[in-house]
């Protein structure tokens, strides 16, 4: 009698199922940058390809195993309870629409087989290969007209002028480079793969730079210290001290280079004058640390009036616009934004004591056996996003978080050998 697998599982193999998931996780990068139809595809595609008969048990195993997975569920729950208290229906189902991959990615990207180095190598490449096309779209004005970023404050971003959440990206493309220079055994890779990856770095950091996105900037700086403390920690903690000191004089010196960078270091300073002087009439002419300071002001009043039901996450928005309407009405329509804090915005939705578990998710990566150095420098990183940008109230916020954080968590590390293990 033969043993050979029968209906579906004869053409859809264990081993098909692995390069499926490898692929939908390049296209979603793909589709973060390029295409939304492509990113929401590429999860469908990712999410059904969980069900395979032969791995469905364990990848759901898996799923209940893990702390932030459960952290996730309970996350989107608040935000699906809100409807309760919410008036504005329309809004909330909007919000939760946004917010569904915090029930299927955790499921479908948390028994990826990054077991495999082949595996490893060709997603990790593929992801890097696409954003290099990223950056090189971005550039594309900038080689065409070198003062582009002299009548411009930013140079276009592929991810729909999203800069911040695309900087962020190429941030964890660097934590890629340390991790394929750090890892050794089945994973290494010839010269040429190395020169590859070494002017991709350095690209990147370039790119970064001249991007001048202040929060893309204090996130790389944020990966540098961290690895040059882990890397020479001990008695050679000297020369990590020596490098981030170095690395930001470079940085610092960079502004008297690039002109976007000073353009955004005088912007600051005129802000920061017309914030001091609590000059209301000149609110409207600024575009970055005022408007912050202020959703601050108007949420954390808010988080008064409410503290424990918070607005609801449907009104969350029109709440803040009669604040602005009352008591700032010079201010754009377009310069209303959301609290730039994830922790204050979610508190606003659903109230205090529901907020918490927003702080659970956070750090529960922290307390997974398999910790290592790329899950703690992808936790600073992302919990300094989410203290300056309300990052999980966007489609690809949400995505840098769950992708970045889950890959990491899956990637099987040697501690004892400070390797990935192979």
């Amino acid at each position: 009698m033969s043993d050979a697998p029968k209906g579906i599982t004869a053409y859809w193999t264990p081993q098909l199922q692995e390069w499926i998931v490898s692929v939908s996780c390049i296209a979603m990068i793909a589709g973060m940058l390029f295409s939304r139809a492509l990113l929401s595809f590429s999860m469908l595609v990712l999410f059904l390809n969980t069900f395979h008969p032969d791995k469905l048990k364990q990848t759901w195993l898996t799923f209940r195993q893990s702390r932030f997975a459960i952290c996730c569920i309970l996350f989107f729950l608040t935000y699906l309870l809100s409807g309760l208290w919410s008036t504005d229906t329309v809004n909330w189902a909007q919000f939760i629409k946004i917010k569904l991959p915090f029930v299927f990615l955790p499921f479908t990207l948390l028994n990826t087989p990054f077991g495999d180095a082949r595996f490893r190598k060709v997603t990790t490449g593929g992801i890097l290969t696409v954003l290099l096309a990223g950056m090189l779209y971005s550039f594309a004005p900038l080689l065409s007209d070198p003062h582009y970023l002299s009548t411009h404050q930013h140079l276009p971003s592929p991810l729909e002028g999203d800069y911040i959440r695309f900087t962020m990206a190429l941030v964890f493309g660097i934590q890629f480079v340390f991790w394929f220079f750090l890892i050794k055994g089945k994973s290494s890779f010839n010269r040429k793969q190395s020169i590859f990856l070494l002017l991709w770095a350095l690209l990147a950091t370039a790119y970064i730079h001249i991007q001048a996105a202040k929060s893309g900037l204090l996130c790389f700086y944020v990966l540098l210290g961290v690895f040059a403390l882990s890397l020479f920690r001990g008695k050679r903690l000297w020369i990590a001290a020596t490098g981030l000191v170095v690395a930001v004089g470079l940085g610092v010196a960079s502004i008297f280079i690039i002109p976007s960078l000073r353009t955004q270091v005088n912007n600051a300073l005129r802000e920061q004058e017309i914030w001091e002087k609590n000059d209301a009439a000149k609110f409207g002419s600024t575009a970055s640390f005022v408007p912050r300071l202020l959703s601050y002001k108007i949420a954390t009043s808010l988080i008064a009036a409410h503290p424990v039901l918070g607005v609801g996450a449907g009104d969350m928005k029109l709440a803040i616009d009669n604040v602005y309407q009352h008591k700032y009405p010079g201010i754009p329509v377009v310069a209303r934004i959301l609290p730039h804090n994830q922790f204050i915005c979610t508190a606003l939705a659903v109230g205090i004591p529901l907020s918490l578990i927003l702080i659970a998710m956070v750090v529960a990566p922290m307390y997974d056996r398999r910790r290592n150095i790329f899950t703690v420098s992808t936790f600073l990183v992302l919990l300094l996003g989410l203290l300056i940008e309300p990052m999980l109230e966007t489609q690809y916020g949400i995505f840098v978080y769950l992708f970045f954080t889950l890959f990491w968590l899956e990637i099987p590390f040697d501690k004892e050998r400070g390797r990935v293990a192979t």
